[in-house]
């Protein structure tokens, strides 16, 4: 199964760790990637523009399944690979809701901590 999928990454990236920790977590060790480096713009390069017309990290595919964005991936491999490695999402809608509220809470905190970053005062 992991051997028909890719993703390409970059190093000091929350996305990317997103999407690895969640392979590993569903014991999808035998996939394929690529470390790129940033500082050399490797993310606009055409093997990423082919997979991410956005040209951001990370890009992911599983077959003919291509996934960009980290959270989409992360769910993405929860509901297809469901009863391998870690249950990521609880069945209960209370226990659903309280994990996707600290989810979109960590979301929320991580783009105030960037702007902060990029934005010092």
């Amino acid at each position: 199964m992991a051997k028909s999928m890719s993703l390409l990454w970059g190093a000091g990236s929350p996305p990317c760790w997103r999407v690895m920790i969640t392979l590993q977590e569903k014991k999808l060790q035998d996939y394929k990637h690529k470390l790129l480096c940033f500082e050399k713009a490797e993310h606009k390069s055409q093997e990423v523009l082919d997979i991410n017309p956005r040209g951001q990290l990370p890009a992911f595919k599983h077959g003919d399944i291509i996934l960009n964005e980290s959270g989409g991936a992360c769910l993405y491999l929860e509901n297809q690979f469901k009863s391998q490695g870690t249950k990521l999402i609880p069945d209960s809608p209370a226990e659903q809701a309280l994990m996707y509220q600290r989810m979109f809470e960590g979301i929320a905190l991580n783009d105030k901590l960037s702007k902060m970053r990029a934005n010092p005062t």
